[in-house]
């Protein structure tokens, strides 16, 4: 998603823009993982050195639940906020100095703010570490492998509790 923002860059620090953020393709998260955004905002405001981006976008991403191993959409709401530095001045039309910070993310010689890679980390860190499909999914079945979730698990269960990690210390809380 790009925005031009050569007018508020002509305005004085201080001046904010409010966006929808709409796109009609999903966001290419990694080599295999994409999101759908589905709304949100953006607030630009014209600061010294540039331009603060911040907001929230809601969105879909499928993951893989770490107990069955199926694939769920998830849906998430993450809030972000990062500056953009102008890699030409807007008046003169002259090249200025990269950023000091090196996570300032920059505008193009176009005056275009490319929100995309912004959009992209925010959301890879607002991914869950362990994804879960539901609060009472059954996982896996530690002895046959099956989805406890889709069929009751045909295994002894003498035989799994044995199989289980830790399971000799059971027996020394008794």
């Amino acid at each position: 998603m790009q925005i031009n923002v050569a007018q508020l860059l002509k305005w004085p620090v201080g001046t904010t823009r409010l966006y929808p953020l709409e796109t009609d393709k999903p966001l290419r998260l990694d080599d295999t993982s994409r999101a759908e955004l589905t709304g949100g905002r953006v607030r630009l405001d014209h600061i010294d050195g540039g331009i603060l981006a911040r907001g929230d976008v809601d969105c879909v991403v499928r993951l893989e639940c770490s107990r069955c191993l199926e694939e769920y959409p998830a849906t998430l709401r993450v809030h972000f906020e990062e500056e953009f530095a102008p890699s030409i001045d807007v008046g003169t039309g002259m090249p200025l100095p990269a950023p000091e910070d090196d996570l300032a993310f920059t505008i193009d010689a176009n005056h275009l703010m490319d929100l995309n890679e912004a959009l992209r980390q925010n959301i890879i860190v607002a991914l869950p570490l362990q994804p879960i499909c539901r609060p009472e999914c059954r996982g896996l079945c530690a002895v046959c492998g099956s989805n406890r979730n889709l069929q009751p698990c045909a295994c002894n269960d003498d035989e799994e509790e044995d199989n289980r990690p830790f399971a000799a210390l059971q027996g020394l809380l008794h």
